[in-house]
């Protein structure tokens, strides 16, 4: 994009298929970068730049869903100079003449876009579980806003909500179904709910959910949901009596990468699932690029590319495809997995591998778990919190961290997640310089008292 002696500026044309974090990061940092590049956002629904964490408490009423919206199409555009085209689909990827071809879903007005350079951040999609009675009304999968709002509308009538599935997203629909009225019965297949940590740290969440009223089933064979006229009206479990009754059932029975489009288009999909990327967010194909949940990350820990379905990956992803889309030269480092909700009253956290995902690599380790209050003993605020560290055996690093409490398991959680990216060794996390005031923390940190006893039974 130089100029020569004369010479008239080429205005390269950068293409973007996907309008939330992953894609919208991208556009806003190559214009920052250049702001002489065309850049343009194909969304195929009707919103764009808005907050997918925040849908749990949009049913809980604590939000509306403009709330929720950063920007409208219209104050992307003047406020970046990004053109932006929502309730656009993407229907092909031409890479030879570099051109997509779209559909309007609202008008079926068919056009074509010709780039210099594509970004893929087409997100993904939910899997539906192959049972009997998925396509019954009101039942609903909640990827998007759009899905969100039809489901709010649904909620309205309804009065007993079962959830298919204890993730992340299925707890946090339980605590915000609950808080407006709802009867909610939680079903997981796993032996616990939320499988991403261990079964110690998962019971603990079990017994805030069945406190506050909350029906769960774990281990739960889901057979079919059952209907009346075209109406979902139960659940039917192996193993259960009977029909379990319900108004509405949502599922949260997992996403994949939404891939069709890239892969028709010839880009290679990874081992993983999800589009195959460097550390530049580049893809197999020429000045074609991949970020965001439909891309593969990498994890430092594993040393290979992995899924990472987070919006905060997402946006880092998306900052680095901006990056080279403007042809500044980037790359992202990898993501571990750092994560944390609320469960009622209870914040649960977690980074790096679990016991279980340390084993199906091969990994040998050693955990330890304490239980301890979040700030000086004495200060009227105190509050319990569960710390698990998990160290490799041989190496003594920190590779994963859980903490489940009342208390602060925020700060505690980011520390962890520094102290496994910098490879930290867990006697050296014992020693950290923290800040220590009664109102905030104890004098010894849970943190360090956890690395302390980890590092006990490392010895």
């Amino acid at each position: 994009m130089g100029f020569g002696p004369g010479a008239i500026p080429v205005v390269e044309k950068i293409l973007i298929i996907g309008g939330n974090a992953a894609g919208l990061t991208a556009a806003s940092r190559a214009k920052r970068i250049d702001p002489r590049l065309r850049i343009t956002v194909l969304e195929k629904t009707p919103h764009i730049s808005y907050s997918t964490c925040g849908i749990p408490y949009y049913f809980a009423k604590a939000v509306r869903a403009d709330d929720l919206l950063s920007y409208t199409p219209e104050s992307f555009e003047e406020e970046r100079g990004i053109n932006v085209h929502n309730n656009t689909r993407v229907d092909s990827i031409e890479t030879g003449r570099k051109r997509v071809k779209t559909v309007r879903v609202d008008t079926g007005e068919q056009a074509e876009f010709f780039y210099d350079r594509l970004l893929i951040a087409t997100g993904v999609k939910p899997k539906i579980p192959d049972i009997p009675g998925t396509d019954l009304k009101n039942v609903f999968t909640v990827t998007n806003l759009q899905e969100a709002i039809q489901t709010n509308n649904a909620l309205e009538s309804s009065s007993t909500v079962s959830i298919i599935g204890a993730g992340y997203v299925g707890l946090e629909f339980a605590e915000t179904l609950h808080a407006v009225g709802k009867q909610v019965h939680l079903f997981e297949r796993e032996p616990q709910v939320l499988p991403s940590v261990d079964h110690d740290m998962a019971q603990i969440i079990h017994y805030e959910l069945e406190r506050f009223g909350v029906r769960v089933t774990v281990g739960a064979k889901i057979l079919a949901l059952v209907g009346h006229e075209g109406n979902v009206n139960g659940v039917k479990a192996a193993g259960g009596i009977g029909i379990q009754p319900a108004d509405m059932v949502l599922l949260d029975t997992g996403v994949e990468p939404n891939v069709d489009l890239a892969r028709d288009a010839g880009v290679q999909i990874g081992v993983s699932g999800a589009i195959a990327v460097n550390a530049s967010m580049e893809t197999n194909m020429p000045a074609i690029y991949a970020a965001g949940n439909c891309a593969e990350s990498y994890c430092p820990i594993r040393r290979r590319p992995t899924l990472s379905y987070l919006g905060t990956v997402a946006a880092k992803q998306g900052r680095v495809a901006g990056d080279n889309l403007a042809a500044r030269r980037s790359e992202f480092y990898g993501a571990i997995g750092t994560t944390v909700l609320k469960v009622f009253d209870l914040a649960v956290a977690r980074t790096g591998l679990s016991v279980r995902e340390a084993q199906a690599e091969g990994m040998p380790v050693v955990e330890s778990r304490i239980e301890a209050l979040d700030r000086a003993a004495y200060y009227p605020t105190a509050k319990k919190i569960w710390i698990k560290l998990i160290a490799g055996r041989d190496t003594r690093k920190l590779i994963g961290a859980q903490v489940v409490g009342y208390g602060d398991a925020a700060r505690r959680i980011d520390v962890a997640a520094t102290a496994i990216t910098a490879g930290m060794r867990v006697d050296e996390l014992s020693q950290l310089d923290l800040a220590y005031s009664p109102p905030y923390g104890a004098l010894w940190d849970p943190l360090l008292v956890a690395a302390q006893a980890l590092s006990r039974r490392l010895d």
